[in-house]
């Protein structure tokens, strides 16, 4: 039955025109591509009022008659982006997909991440802030070798093997290399490990720990890098967990951190675990993560009997019911 009630903005960078047509895509960003028209296009078959955009500065004259937005429209070119829509909703008093602003600022700065997680009790590498206008930085208080990344930013964007230093030089290298893109790094003790990542669903306000999914790269020190999560370079595969005990064990710590996070519809909680002595620490979390067919999300619900359908109903009725928009319920709760 295709619901008649809302009024429902779709908002992505690569949402099709309101004529209909495509934007242009990349072969970095094909990807994606095709994930925002897969998600348009189901939402289309279930609600008959559904706007699509790819233009943010929607946001800035939002259409009287739009009641609620589904926002895929994760970073623009300014800083501290993230919060732009949800942000701007709130001004607006329009309800929206995801979490309020400063659930998604905290998301997006994996320092305070680390933060939030020691004070609930979840282990973290040790890390240390460097600001791109310091003139001068320092060694951390830890030992090498090191991992530095940017303190925000997803999709493993400045992330590579070069991202491991064995030396405080190599370090001080890559940290320039990310200053010059005008942003701040985290340096943070280099963990040789496996990559697990756990995807939680609100569904209705009875959390959906689902199976956790295992991210193995070919790369020096498993390094996953951007161009691996585009599909554009080989050598990543991904697998559900058969660990029974390390999924509990995951699963526990994921729902530490989900009760301190909320409101929030979806996220994913990715970790890391040592080869040597199989301790779990927490990397980051995500509050707009990639939701398509082939996501470690829709990876991880399909195995559990969830159709890609299924699971995006459930996070947008979901979505809809905690903002009172919706009182649907037990046709998409799991």
């Amino acid at each position: 039955m295709i619901d008649k009630t809302l009024s429902i903005l779709f908002l992505a960078r690569y949402a099709p025109n309101a004529n209909g047509t495509k934007p242009k895509c990349d072969n970095l960003n094909r990807v994606y591509g095709d994930y925002h028209n897969k998600v348009y296009e189901i939402l289309s078959q279930h609600f008959e009022k559904v706007m699509p955009s790819n233009d943010p500065e929607i946001m800035l004259h939002l259409p009287h008659e739009i009641n609620y937005i589904f926002s895929l429209y994760n970073r623009m070119p300014f800083n501290n982006s993230e919060v732009f829509v949800s942000s701007v909703a709130e001004y607006h008093g329009v309800n929206y997909l995801g979490a309020t602003p400063n659930i998604r600022a905290l998301a997006e700065d994996k320092y305070l991440t680390k933060m939030l997680a020691n004070y609930v009790g979840v282990p973290t590498p040790n890390g240390t802030v460097y600001f791109k206008n310091e003139a001068t930085i320092n060694p951390p208080r830890f030992s090498p070798p090191y991992f530095v990344k940017p303190r925000f930013g997803a999709a493993s964007l400045y992330i590579d093997e070069k991202s491991i230093c064995d030396t405080w030089l190599q370090a001080q290298n890559k940290i320039g290399e990310i200053f010059k893109a005008g942003l701040d790094v985290l340096v943070e003790e280099f963990v040789d490990g496996i990559y697990y990542t756990s995807p939680v669903l609100r569904n209705f306000s009875k959390p959906l720990f689902l199976p956790c999914v295992k991210e193995v790269s070919n790369l020096q020190g498993n390094v996953v890098t951007h161009k691996q999560k585009r599909k554009v370079q080989g050598g990543l595969e991904r697998s559900i967990a058969q660990d029974r005990e390390l999924n509990r064990e995951i699963t526990k710590y994921s729902k530490m951190l989900f009760d301190v996070i909320q409101p929030l519809d979806y996220t994913r909680f990715d970790y890391i675990i040592e080869r040597e002595t199989s301790i779990i620490k927490l990397l980051e979390f995500n509050v707009c993560c990639n939701l398509g067919m082939n996501s470690t999300v829709a990876m991880s619900a399909n195995s559990v009997g969830i159709s890609y359908e299924q699971l995006l109903l459930n996070i947008i009725y979901s979505s809809l019911n905690r903002s009172n928009l919706s009182s649907e319920r037990l046709k998409y709760q799991f």
